[in-house]
């Protein structure tokens, strides 16, 4: 390795990542609390009878006995990244274009992103996933550290507009 190895690194990068580390603890954990607030609220809303999601793809949701064998025991949370499936297309459409934050496609950021995944990494094979039950309408979010309230009003408006898409279908 030594031989083939060769120092492209950037200096300004360093300079960036080293600067962004000194408060990543800080803003994982305000990452991990908007995150997991927002999921339990969508989560909620899920078990209604007449709601309009499907599911709410979060490591507490879904598998916790795995994620908790790897997880940070002390002060780790879930992650800032979860998925949100809808009963119809319609509904998902309207979520996603309701939803007032940034949209593309993102592993972390200090702003919340989403994105229609599905679409985005697998658009000229969607029957393919399809198969596998990975669904056309899937909303991926990266959760930031906006004000928590905000991000919940921000979730309530879009799925009002998602519960309006599907009376209105």
């Amino acid at each position: 390795m030594n031989k083939e190895f060769q120092d492209f690194y950037f200096d300004q990068d360093a300079i960036f990542m080293e600067r962004n580390s000194r408060e990543f603890r800080q803003r994982i954990k305000a990452i991990d609390g908007n995150a997991e607030a927002v999921c339990d609220y969508l989560q909620d809303i899920r078990n209604r009878p007449d709601s309009v999601i499907k599911d709410v793809f979060y490591p507490k949701f879904v598998t916790p006995e795995n994620y908790e064998i790897c997880r940070i025991k002390e002060g780790g949370g879930y992650g800032g990244l979860f998925s949100v499936t809808f009963k119809s297309l319609d509904a998902s459409k309207a979520f996603f274009d309701a939803l007032e934050v940034h949209k593309g496609p993102s592993l972390g950021t200090n702003f919340t992103l989403a994105c229609p995944y599905t679409i985005i990494a697998h658009f000229a094979e969607l029957e393919w996933v399809a198969q596998y039950g990975v669904e056309a309408g899937l909303v991926r979010i990266s959760v930031g550290q906006e004000d928590p309230a905000l991000l919940l009003e921000k979730m309530r408006k879009a799925l009002d507009a998602a519960e309006a898409a599907v009376r209105s279908a």
